[in-house]
């Protein structure tokens, strides 16, 4: 009896027929080192490289599909395989490769009868042009590639057409007719009109289009149905991707621990194959890391967001604002906000951040601008958390404005919508923020409601640092009471002497003054709390040490600068939490180093009470503006 042993490349054709890609790969590649394939199975080859996984693979075959196509004169599909490696190597971050195929499959087809490949070349031309924020461009070729998939019967490049147009649409502001479109290109993946690819494309591209606005509940529901179709075609390449989706889905619900796993692993897994999609996860972890509080990691993965080609925006500048650089984050965001080729779905992943930062920084004029914006985004794309994200910038509008009721009400608009949606994290912002206005409006009881049920939530999830600004609030200090000597300097007339001199002479003069004093403070043991512009906070244990630092310093000014300083010493117990310092004392010791004079080192009496070895003169007591009683101070003699 004998038997027929099926062929390697029978066997490949087969798996791949049965999607059993696991299968496939092994055995197209046998049969690709026993003999010469023809494009069409190296195409065969280079799918299941994909869908296995095997990444430099799947590139190198698709380019010599490319190439066996070229040579056997099939111009149409040498254009459509061209058109492939386009896109890919734009995932790769390799724009003028992939700009390169892209024109070499434009002529190609340019030579060739009009066909679906011609089609699939406007969807990556779509593509591209949404990338630039060419939104006319974009619609009028995804529109192209529906026609040419109606008129050859091509069902998923017909549906792939419409869903560009409505993504074009919605970047337009023309909601409505976009949403119409989104849906009818989703329908059709769901009812197995297309093939896997195109299926899980229009999966991630609704996924996309609703986390855009906001609308996390059907982010949620897609992410789940294109992970299930992932494991029912045993498809390997995608689930990072997907998981990048479900990230930001759990972060949005607050499950902070989630979302952190999810997108770290997305991040590893897509950083060599696909780098763009590897910097949404990096930004994604970057941003789950700002809500719990971890801000030199959250740095960390927002860099390498940048580094994988995605904007790190708006998260870097909430990291700024987080550590108390509020002038520095309102011009990063600013800087976003002012390009106008942004369409208006992508705006709306900016705007909340542009109003708290802007707030933060005083500029209430441009935060009502940037909300009359949210509120039009919110009411054309209706969903929950954008209506939330409006409510919660008018209340932090009017909280700033002093208008406590208006700013209340908001507030709990912003709470309604926002749970609605179990959005657990911004529920806490919006309960923290109706605290401070309830207190604002004269209502303690029910602030300290608000407050405490905010303090706890955050708690639970995980916010530290959010956690303990509510406890602040509270009165609930989770810092720990020291008792240190604070050091206060500014240079006296630093405004006019500033205007009086060329800006890079007087940019070098600070920097000479910053490092004097900055080595005098670390000679004499003092930690350097604070640097802004031209003033110095620094704490001290020992108050002999203080006295002697700002002797040290008073006697470098007057032997190397043409200027003069003044310094205040005060020793007094305050409350540290990390490396800061804040309570009355700290406000009594920059009051007392604001009431020096040039030259003068301004110490309170209680400072000096043990130490003899200073001379001192021209005892006084002095008004602390915020302080009821006087406070007596002196000079210290330095030279």
């Amino acid at each position: 009896m004998s038997q027929v042993v099926e062929s390697p490349l029978e066997a490949g054709r087969d798996a791949v027929r049965r999607r059993d890609w696991e299968v496939a790969y092994p055995l197209l590649s046998a049969a690709d080192a026993a003999e010469q394939l023809s494009p069409q199975d190296l195409e065969l080859l280079s799918e299941a490289a994909l869908w296995a996984g095997v990444f430099q693979s799947y590139m190198d075959v698709t380019e010599r599909a490319y190439k066996g196509y070229l040579e056997a004169g099939n111009l149409a599909r040498a254009g459509y395989i061209a058109t492939l490696l386009a896109h890919d190597y734009g995932a790769q971050l390799q724009p003028s490769v992939a700009s390169g195929w892209l024109a070499r499959a434009k002529r190609h087809l340019d030579e060739a009868e009009e066909a679906p490949e011609h089609g699939y070349w406007a969807l990556q031309r779509s593509l591209v042009a949404l990338g630039e924020h060419d939104y006319d461009e974009a619609f009028r070729q995804g529109k192209y590639a529906e026609e040419i998939g109606k008129r050859f019967g091509d069902r998923s490049l017909e549906i792939r057409g419409i869903q560009r147009q409505g993504a074009a649409l919605l970047e337009k502001g023309q909601v409505a007719e976009g949403k119409l479109l989104l849906d009818e290109a989703s329908a059709a993946a769901v009812g197995g009109e297309l093939d896997p690819y195109s299926t899980l494309v229009v999966y991630c591209n609704t996924i996309g289009a609703c986390r855009e606005v906001a609308d996390f509940d059907s982010a949620g529901q897609w992410t789940d149905r294109a992970s299930q179709f992932c494991d029912s075609n045993s498809m390997s390449a995608f689930p990072g991707m997907c998981r990048v989706n479900h990230a930001e889905v759990m972060r949005f619900k607050g499950r902070f621990n989630e979302a952190e796993t999810l997108a770290g692993e997305a991040g590893e897994q897509l950083r060599t194959w696909c780098p763009r999609i590897a910097g949404a996860a990096f930004y994604e972890l970057g941003e789950t890391r700002l809500r719990l509080g971890e801000l030199a990691q959250a740095e960390q993965a927002f860099r390498e967001a940048d580094e994988h080609g995605k904007n790190p925006e708006p998260g870097h500048s909430l990291l700024r604002l987080a550590r108390g650089d509020a002038q520095g984050a309102w011009t990063s965001i600013k800087r976003l906000l002012s390009d106008d080729s942004i369409g208006m779905a992508a705006r709306t992943t900016f705007l909340p951040a542009g109003i708290d930062i802007a707030v933060a920084a005083g500029e209430l004029e441009s935060a009502e601008h940037f909300a009359k914006e949210l509120d039009t985004a919110s009411e054309s794309f209706e969903t929950s958390a954008l209506k939330a994200a409006a409510a919660f910038a008018h209340g932090k509008i009017r909280l700033a404005q002093g208008d406590a009721d208006g700013a209340e009400s908001c507030f709990r608009k912003a709470r309604t919508f926002w749970e609605a949606t179990g959005a657990g994290y911004d529920s806490a912002r919006a309960r923290e923020q109706r605290g401070l206005a309830l207190r604002l409006g004269g209502d303690e009881e029910a602030a300290v409601w608000e407050l405490e049920a905010a303090a706890a939530r955050f708690e639970r999830l995980g916010a530290v640092r959010d956690a303990e600004r509510v406890a602040e609030h509270l009165m609930r200090d989770v810092s720990k009471a020291v008792m240190k000597t604070f050091v206060f300097t500014d240079i006296v007339g630093s405004t006019e002497l500033a205007s009086s001199l060329e800006d890079r002479h007087w940019n070098n003069v600070l920097r000479r003054h910053d490092e004097t004093l900055r080595v005098i403070f670390a000679d004499h043991g003092g930690q350097v709390v604070d640097h802004t512009g031209d003033g110095f906070f620094a704490a001290f244990e020992d108050p002999a040490e203080a006295l002697d630092a700002a002797i040290a310093i008073q006697r470098a000014i007057s032997q190397e600068f043409e200027f003069d300083l003044r310094i205040g010493v005060h020793r007094v117990g305050a409350l540290q939490r990390e490396q800061n310092y804040h309570g009355k004392g700290v406000h009594a010791a920059a009051r007392i180093g604001a009431a020096a004079q040039g030259q003068e080192i301004l110490v309170s009496r209680e400072t000096l009470a043990d130490l003899g070895q200073f001379s001192t003169a021209n005892d006084r007591d002095i008004a602390l503006k915020g302080f009821k009683e006087d406070v007596p101070v002196c000079s210290v003699d330095w030279s």
